[in-house]
């Protein structure tokens, strides 16, 4: 018995017993830490393969109903999410109120974005892709201050109009093709002319991406959810974004790669991601809340999932999917960080300082992160990194290359400049005292530990996940050269 759907559909049942539970703090704690285990295991109990709803399956040659494609890579990224779910909630267990709201709309936002990465119909994908954005809507104003209300009403908005605009593109491409049906829509569009319905179709698909992944022209209103949001919540989100953004893009290129007039749209797939990389780490190295410079590097790392999965070779999407996995892992450590300085009352950079001997294993973990996510070695950004300056290469584009090491210079610089001020910066020794007071949690220290060995494991063994991504990779990756 293939027990796939309950990957999404046990999350969503469970999340409507904690809505009707909030208030009930008691009941919510114990709750929420057996959910947090239990997320651990839900990768594992499906089976690889096409999953058919209701017993649809092949009408007329074509795939009817709802689909799931479960594979080895897909479990590898839906382990991450429930990984990085599971850490949020415990380290939301060290909140002096529980919220069973806040464990609802988590739960909703793990079973819609594994439900985008497992599906393969575009009409599913949409659903659930608005379903995540109500999601993270509701998680940033459960933070509960007017400019997280302010930010979240603005991003809701804007998604009233991406997700119209997501809509109308499956529709253009349904009523195209006859199918909604990945597989299927891509044979037909292998066999058959190109018309201005399917390149409005795929114009609008663009669109969806990038309001779902913070691209730009999106990017500002991303960065400032995460900045809005509790940063352990804003852990989330970002995890949320980036797996959207792969997946998205991976059904973009299941369905147009290697169609002639797909070149095009490839350029500026690989544009925007660049504008992602550059205008991120240039937007990070201005501020001075320490929430602000994260949510523009979790801008700016998206670029680099984006730029190399749209190079669209395999060695492209490996390095795209791995940097993803890898960048999920040392950005939720740097939001976690964050959370347990901000409970010593301080976000702004330059009120802080001093805090490396109150919490000296949390500035060595979060140590750590920062030079992860610069690109240092032995940590797994240096490895997802390497390789995806290497596809570049591989494709003839150097300048890309440069690009990217370039705003990993600029990283390191923003990070470092962080850590200083934060933890090494000399402070009275009143301001000292105080930050003894505010014990941090132990709840987020542990989660920020686990973070932090992942960081390190699979920066000294990268084919743990590489060695899964591969052989998907060359399935639907092309070999070419500028």
């Amino acid at each position: 018995m293939n027990l796939l759907p309950l990957i999404v559909v046990f999350p969503m049942f469970v999340a409507i017993i904690f809505n009707y539970l909030n208030g009930k703090d008691k009941l919510i704690r114990p709750m929420t830490l057996i959910m947090a285990i239990l997320l651990l295991a839900l990768p594992f109990i499906g089976s690889y393969g096409i999953y058919n709803f209701g017993a649809h399956g092949l009408e007329n040659g074509l795939i009817s109903g709802i689909s799931y494609f479960y594979t080895p890579v897909k479990q590898l990224i839906i382990t991450v999410i429930m990984l990085i779910g599971s850490l949020v909630l415990i380290t939301g267990l060290g909140e002096k109120k529980s919220s069973g709201l806040f464990v609802a709309l988590m739960l909703m936002g793990l079973a819609s974005v594994s439900a985008v990465v497992m599906a393969d119909d575009l009409f599913n994908i949409y659903v659930f892709y608005e379903i995540a954005a109500i999601a993270q809507t509701g998680l940033v104003i459960a933070s509960g201050t007017e400019k997280a209300y302010r930010s979240a009403f603005r991003y809701l908005i804007l998604g009233n109009f991406a997700g119209s605009i997501l809509l109308l593109g499956v529709s253009m491409l349904l009523a195209a093709t006859g199918t909604l049906n990945i597989t299927d829509m891509h044979n037909f569009l292998l066999n058959n002319p190109a018309t201005p319905t399917i390149y409005g179709g795929l114009l609008m698909l663009i669109i969806g991406l990038c309001y779902g992944s913070g691209l730009p022209p999106f990017h500002t209103v991303k960065a400032d959810i995460y900045a809005r949001a509790k940063p352990y919540v804003a852990a989330m989100l970002q995890t949320y974004s980036k797996f959207v953004l792969v997946a998205l893009l991976l059904v973009i290129f299941k369905l147009f790669g290697g169609l002639s007039y797909f070149a095009s749209a490839h350029g500026v797939l690989i544009g925007l991601s660049v504008l992602g990389m550059v205008f991120g780490v240039v937007m990070a190295l201005l501020q001075t809340d320490y929430k602000k410079l994260l949510a523009y590097h979790a801008i700016s790392q998206g670029g680099y999932v984006a730029a190399g999965i749209a190079l669209g070779t395999p060695l492209g999407i490996v390095a795209g999917i791995f940097h993803a996995i890898n960048h999920v892992i040392y950005k939720s450590a740097l939001f976690l960080g964050a959370h347990i300085v901000e409970r010593r009352n301080a976000g702004n950079l330059n009120k802080l300082g001093g805090l490396l001997p109150v919490i000296p294993a949390t500035a060595f973990m979060v140590l750590c992160a920062k030079l992860a996510i610069s690109g240092v070695p032995p940590f797994n950004g240096f490895q997802s990194k390497l390789l995806l300056a290497e596809a570049a290469m591989n494709v003839n584009m150097p300048e890309l290359a440069i690009i990217m090491i370039l705003v990993s210079i600029g990283t390191f610089v923003s990070m470092m400049k962080a850590f200083y001020l934060i933890y090494l910066k000399p402070c009275s020794q009143e301001q000292l005292e105080e930050y003894k007071k505010a014990k941090p949690s132990k709840y987020a220290v542990f989660s920020l530990a686990v973070l932090t060995f992942l960081c390190i494991l699979l920066g000294i063994f990268p084919n743990l996940a590489t060695d899964i991504i591969y052989p998907f990779a060359n399935e639907i990756g092309r070999v070419w050269t500028l």
